[in-house]
């Protein structure tokens, strides 16, 4: 037996670690596992039983009472416990702790990654080389071997259809805009002065969104995963701005919107994140500074069909070799 454990309450969760969650639920339920999640923690965790393997999904923030007690008995009773730790933030940033309450979060969120490393019998990040800081910055942690687990992608049912370049293409974000550093701002600069070339459309949840859009030419638009591919063919998206810009701490982690844009199979346009090369190879030729939007808007309309499709083809065969069934046996072999 395989356990997904999920240390946050999804329904206090959005964007893209929801969806890595939901997704890594439903492999590991399709292959005979089991998920304890908030709701079935406490009765799921103590029954004794032989285990094979207990994958931690962390929050980012501290762990529960209930987490402790829980992921305690499970370590007693599994072969193997793997700890995913999502990001580093206060690592990385402490400055940022600074106040009485950020004091207190700070301590508790490394009392929390502490207990779970001295869980764990090995450790996975979003990228190697957050696993490498990690431990460099906790040297008094327990030593554990880590590797790296992105999130996945998604295999569509059938390849994208092409969109027709005959009519005004659309234009795509997706996801949060609220977050820091999202660049939410460049892709409504970047609306306001190509209106005439490009529909823009905005896929998000985010709160009272709409009003702020009111006075511009996007379009709004909230929906369910399984239904973004008709929705893109419907409205002729050809393209989508991932607007994050560079800083230290993007290099080392993994966007989880750019993995929908890969099963979506949609062409996007972003900064060079050393991730992002590691995944689609320094010769994909969309890499570009955000800021520039006169050169992203050159680049588009340089693009012919021939080169759209070997974009196309690009991203379906970075999206088949990595599912989050690739990611859950990678789990198998650590």
């Amino acid at each position: 037996m395989n356990i997904l454990y999920v240390i946050p309450d999804l329904k206090k969760v959005s964007g893209g670690p929801r969806t890595r969650v939901s997704l890594f639920k439903e492999v590991f339920r399709k292959n005979g596992g089991e998920v304890i999640e908030k709701g079935n923690k406490l009765s799921s965790s103590l029954k004794p039983r032989r285990l094979s393997l207990v994958y931690v999904e962390s929050a980012t923030n501290r762990i529960s009472f209930i987490d402790v007690i829980s992921l305690f008995f499970l370590r007693l009773y599994s072969k193997k416990i793997i700890v995913f730790v999502r990001d580093i933030y206060i690592e990385l940033f402490p400055e940022e702790y600074a106040s009485i309450r950020g004091k207190i979060t700070l301590f508790c969120n490394k009392i929390s990654n502490f207990f779970l490393t001295w869980l764990a019998s090995s450790m996975v990040f979003p990228t190697k080389e957050m696993g490498n800081i990690f431990f460099q910055k906790n040297q008094f942690f327990p030593k554990r071997g880590y590797s790296d687990l992105p999130p996945g992608t998604i295999v569509e049912i059938e390849k994208r259809v092409l969109p027709d370049f005959s009519k005004k293409i659309g234009i795509m974000y997706l996801g949060s805009t609220r977050y820091q550093n999202s660049g939410f701002s460049t892709f409504i600069e970047f609306a306001e002065k190509y209106a005439q070339f490009y529909n823009f459309f905005v896929l998000s949840g985010d709160k009272d969104l709409k009003s702020s859009l009111s006075t511009t030419s996007i379009n709004l638009t909230t929906l369910n995963r399984k239904d973004i591919p008709e929705f893109i063919n419907v409205n002729n998206i050809a393209f989508a701005l991932h607007t994050r810009p560079k800083n230290k701490y993007d290099d080392i982690t993994f966007p989880i919107k750019v993995l929908d844009f890969i099963s979506l199979q949609i062409p996007f346009f972003s900064e060079n994140h050393l991730p992002l090369i590691n995944l689609l190879g320094s010769q994909y030729d969309l890499f570009s500074s955000i800021s520039r939007i006169n050169d992203i808007h050159n680049k588009i309309q340089s693009i012919g069909i021939e080169k759209y499709e070997e974009y196309l083809e690009k991203l379906y065969q970075v999206c088949i070799h990595n599912t989050y069934e690739k990611r859950y046996k990678k789990l198998l072999e650590q």
